[in-house]
């Protein structure tokens, strides 16, 4: 029986390592890649853990107990360090940035855990009334839900900057982002950098790509986006004749749209390649945006400071749960009737 548990337990990381495979070379712009990759993690390390259990090799009980222990130390302690974390991050960021609510998301977060965490410690669930109890229930149990969908919307985004794309690209889009006295900001410079250098990667081994750089101009700037990347990549010795301004829209999906507009027009109805190049955080959902458009492509991301990057997932997440709006407010509806409606509806019935 044993022998037939663990050649089980050593068939599921691959299923799921082939499975995660096939879905990120299909799409790796959605969260299944991501949800694949955490299964075969888990079975991974499950299969490597009742392994070790059953080892003679002291080295390898050894190493088994140090992970159990570590293990059990993040588990018992992880919110509580996450907490810190989050609130040590809010100082960082705060400290380098302006006072705006897209700056203290992780401050927001902090709080909730936090509320959740003495709620727990100072309040006992069992000695509330039978509403309050159960709706307190399923609200946890909808952060939980979310809780977990947040990890493997970051993993899938890790994933997406995976991506290394051929050196044959015909295009690559430049998305935009605020830019200041029309000058770019250090955030869309980099945007702008990590697209010139596969341009001259791919220059030194056939015909460089052009840029398209895609951005409107906001009432609070003075140039368009478009206009502010291009004085940026002129000044990095790229040749005029390969930049080209898209300077009309004024978000994401209509950075691809435009894009690809002009696109298919130089093009004349030929097949073409086009990347984009965005932020890190930012791959996941410009992706799915891209596929919006009609554009099947992924993208190139510029790193993103470590005190910035947990600001701009949590934005991230939020614009991504805001894109499936009427999915989550049915989902956290139909949650809350089954499990904190139903129940009393069900509780005031005659006999209950």
């Amino acid at each position: 029986m044993l022998v037939v548990f663990h050649n089980f337990l050593f068939v599921v990381p691959i299923v799921f390592f082939l499975a995660f495979f096939v879905a990120y070379q299909i799409n790796r712009t959605k969260l299944i890649p991501g949800f694949l990759f955490t299964c075969f993690a888990l079975s991974l390390v499950a299969l490597l853990f009742e392994s070790a259990s059953h080892s003679d090799n002291p080295f390898v009980r050894i190493s088994f107990l140090l992970v159990a222990l570590i293990i059990a130390l993040v588990v018992t302690f992880g919110t509580y360090m996450l907490i810190g974390f989050l609130f040590f991050n809010t100082r960082s960021v705060l400290g380098r940035e302006r006072f705006a609510l897209q700056h203290i998301l992780t401050l927001i977060l902090a709080f909730l855990l936090l509320c959740i965490v003495l709620f727990y410690h100072f309040v006992d669930p069992n000695a509330l009334p039978y509403a309050v109890s159960t709706l307190v229930g399923t609200l946890f149990a909808i952060m939980t839900f979310y809780f977990i969908h947040i990890t493997q919307y970051i993993i899938s985004t890790v994933l997406c900057n995976f991506s290394r794309p051929k050196k044959n690209q015909d295009f690559i889009i430049v998305l935009g982002s605020w830019v200041k006295d029309g000058k770019v900001t250090p955030l869309v410079a980099n945007r702008v950098e990590k697209a010139i250098k596969f341009y001259n990667d791919q220059k030194k081994i056939t015909k460089p790509p052009k840029l398209i750089l895609s951005g409107g101009k906001g009432k609070d700037e003075k140039c368009s986006e478009a206009q502010a990347m291009k004085n940026y990549a002129l000044s990095k010795n790229i040749p005029e004749e390969d930049l080209l301004l898209e300077n009309k829209s004024t978000s994401t999906l209509q950075n691809m749209k435009f894009s690809k507009k002009i696109m298919d027009k130089l093009s004349k109805g030929q097949k073409y390649n086009c990347i984009f190049a965005a932020n890190d955080y930012h791959l996941l959902r410009a992706g799915i945006y891209a596929r919006k458009a009609g554009l099947n492509i992924n993208g190139i991301g510029s790193r993103t400071r470590f005190y910035f990057l947990p600001n701009a997932l949590l934005r991230e997440y939020v614009a991504y749960l805001n894109m499936h709006k009427k999915l989550n407010l049915a989902f956290i509806a139909i949650s809350l009737f089954i499990g904190a409606v139903l129940p009393i509806l069900l509780k005031l019935q005659p006999g209950s």
